[in-house]
């Protein structure tokens, strides 16, 4: 492929076409970190107080302002529609105003209302809407498919519209493929019907259900959706085919096994952040394989400002008590750029993993014999991560030249590993990218690999004009954008290392629900100053693998079936860690639901429902014995309105597998909403963390 031409008169012709786009970033920055900062305030008040239910209302309708921000710039970048873009910057400004008073008011402690219009809101299908924009879930949904590939292909799509609405399908219809496009969607295809046929079927169900139901989505497109139609990265941070792209900061995940878990048996802890989107837990039941459950980053695989993911995800389990812990490290990109090409995108190569291996060794083997793929795209793009059972647990991050695979004792872990998006092998440094800069870089067996001189980082219209105008090199780039996401990921790192030597020999369920409660902190002064400094120089507060920036906390433990899943972070006012990263959710509620995945779906959904019955009569007697004053009887009143619906779908005969897709979502928003309220009397427990920065 040819490379990308650059230059001044190539910078001005990016600009004319993206101007308006770089216009809204800031604003949509400044939107999302001054309300990250307002939820930091409020999560220090009384959660019993009438000032405090009232901050939580004006930052939600904040939120919401920022979603429609998001949401139009989204359409007009797309349309170049000046009426959208419009829309985009007002939203955008409304959130600002909302969080600037909110920030103001918290501050010095006034009472006073925040002023703005407040968003109007419905209900379409199962989610919020506000100006026909779509509001995130803040309840994960769950969704249940059965039979065969072809088969769960079909419900996925029904599910999909049930939830969400049509707009989830017909969003996709509209790309039209150039010939050049349509061949190298065909060179995907042929990979993945190589490795992983199930996918294809799968789509082909997709496109079946579409067409049944006159959507214009054809099988090509739904196809896209898991493969893509763009050849194969053949440069770092595919520089060849526009601006590069600078790692992302995302994810982290902590295993523990054998002796150092409770009983000895793996479970599990695990993050994805990022900007939060239409995320889903899939739960299947083949026909062939073994139950599954996964948590794909957005239903649809793709994810704003990202763009394609190719149902990026995690975490996932079996129900043999294999389990997919994370993505294992990225961004990588350690094997050589001669072995990259076209492979199995890592969603897929995930669902067929859980589908068709028993065990860690049988997963480590297949991954193995995988083609090495799109590496140049990062871990999506290709197979790998970290895999784990209740007796071995690795993390792939090189299957060639160099060959890297942690293993427990590398980091001086014992039966347990962790992971958050940077290469810990001491090896790594024999790769491409890292040999050329060997001297900036150090390794030590607590956190692997950091920049010897702490690197800080922002994308910037500044720095893509250098890169444009040929002041900044590709690999220079590469290498500043490398150390700023290895930089952060090493603090991480000293964090999950420490909780795993601290709680050695304790780990359960609930013990990973209190490492993901336990935040850290961000440094006093100005925003404006602290960037300026995390820029200069990667200084920050004490980073922590619980953050603002938590899109999903799950803690699970695959012998036992039991998948435990928060949408957002598991405690409110989580400081972010960067301020890149200061990301706040609508509505976040700090709760989890539980699913059980049983031998059948009738029997995963019947476990759930009794879960919510106890949940639901725990919260009862806690309101019925507490004086209320200032209680939040509007998460109450939320609890027995869903209670009513589960009521109604229990004397439901709908068709047998749609209706008990509406009854775990059911139960599940019932374990949260009902969560959230105890929560409110029984303070969820949490660790103390005092490592600092070095």
């Amino acid at each position: 492929m040819a490379k990308k031409k650059v230059g001044l008169m190539a910078f001005i012709k990016f600009y004319k076409e993206n101007g308006k786009a770089f216009k809204a970033y800031p604003l949509r920055d400044r939107s999302r970190t001054h309300l990250t900062l307002a939820n930091m305030k409020i999560g220090k008040l009384d959660n019993r107080s009438s000032i405090y239910q009232k901050r939580v209302q004006e930052l939600n309708d904040g939120m919401i302002y920022h979603y429609l921000g998001k949401w139009y710039a989204t359409e007009a970048i797309k349309t170049k529609s000046k009426a959208t873009w419009k829309k985009a910057f007002q939203s955008f400004q409304s959130a600002i105003k909302i969080a600037n008073e909110l920030n103001t008011y918290l501050t010095c402690g006034s009472n006073h209302d925040v002023t703005y219009v407040k968003p109007v809101l419905q209900k379409k299908q199962e989610i919020m809407v506000c100006n026909d924009v779509p509001l995130v879930p803040d309840i994960t949904p769950v969704v249940i498919l059965q039979g065969s590939s072809f088969d769960m292909g079909y419900q996925y799509a029904q599910q999909l519209v049930a939830i969400y609405g049509d707009w989830m399908l017909t969003r996709h219809s509209t790309h039209e493929f150039s010939k050049e496009e349509e061949e190298t969607l065909r060179k995907w295809e042929d990979m993945h019907r190589e490795h992983t046929p199930e996918i294809i079927d799968f789509a082909k169900g997709w496109a079946s259900y579409a067409a049944a139901n006159h959507y214009s989505l054809d099988y090509d497109q739904v196809l896209d959706l898991w493969v893509g139609h763009k050849p194969p990265a053949s440069s770092y941070l595919n520089a060849e085919s526009g601006i590069p792209e600078l790692p992302p900061l995302a994810c982290t995940a902590l295993a523990a096994w054998n002796e150092a878990s409770r009983d000895k048996k793996l479970v599990v802890g695990a993050t994805g952040d990022h900007d939060m989107s239409y995320q889903i837990t899939i739960v299947m039941y083949p026909d062939d394989g073994i139950p599954l459950i996964f948590t794909p980053f957005e239903a649809t695989g793709t994810l704003p400002t990202v763009g394609p993911n190719w149902f990026f995800g995690h975490p996932g389990m079996n129900k043999a008590g294999l389990a997919y812990v994370h993505h294992g490290g990225g961004p990588k990109l350690l094997e050589p750029i001669s072995q990259w090409g076209y492979g199995i995108r890592r969603g897929a190569s995930v669902l067929h993993m859980l589908r068709y291996k028993r065990t860690a060794k049988e997963a480590l083997e297949q991954e193995i014999h995988w083609p090495i793929g799109d590496i140049g795209y990062g871990d999506q793009a290709t197979v790998g991560g970290f895999y784990a059972d209740s007796d071995y647990g690795y993390i792939i991050e090189s299957r060639k030249q160099p060959l890297c695979i942690r293993e427990a004792g590398l980091l001086g872990e014992r039966d347990y590993l962790f992971s958050n998006n940077s290469t810990m092998h001491p090896d790594a440094i024999e790769s491409g990218w890292m040999s050329n800069i060997k001297e900036l870089w150090t390794w030590d067996n607590v956190g692997g690999w950091r920049p010897k001189k702490p690197q800080g980082m922002t994308k910037s219209l500044g720095m893509i004009f250098k890169w444009f105008t040929g002041r900044l090199k590709t690999d220079e780039l590469m290498s500043r954008g490398m150390m700023f996401a290895y930089w952060n990921s090493y603090n991480r790192n000293l964090f999950l290392n420490h909780m795993g030597n601290t709680h050695h020999g304790t780990f359960d369920v609930d013990i990973m629900k209190k490492v993901y409660r336990t935040a850290g902190t961000m440094p006093d002064g100005p925003m404006k100053k602290l960037k300026k400094a995390y820029v200069h120089s990667g200084k920050w507060g004490l980073i922590s693998a619980a953050h603002a920036s938590n899109a999903l906390v799950v803690s699970m433990k695959p012998d036992e079936g039991l998948y435990s899943l928060c949408t957002g972070p598991a405690i409110r006012g989580a400081a972010p860690i960067s301020p890149d990263l200061a990301i706040t959710i609508y509505n976040e509620r700090n709760a989890f639901w539980d699913i059980q995945l049983g031998d059948t779906p009738e029997s995963m959904v019947n476990q759930a429902q009794l879960l919510a019955q106890e949940l639901m009569e725990k919260a009862k007697n806690i309101y019925h014995n507490n004086p209320i004053a200032y209680a939040p009887k509007d998460i109450y009143d939320e609890l027995l309105q869903e209670i009513k619906n589960m009521e109604k779908l229990e004397k439901n005969q709908e068709n047998r597998l749609f209706h008990l897709n509406k009854r775990i979502r059911c139960y599940t928003r019932v374990h949260v909403l009902a969560r959230q309220f105890i929560n409110f009397f029984v303070v969820p427990e949490k660790f103390v963390y005092n490592r600092r920065n070095t």
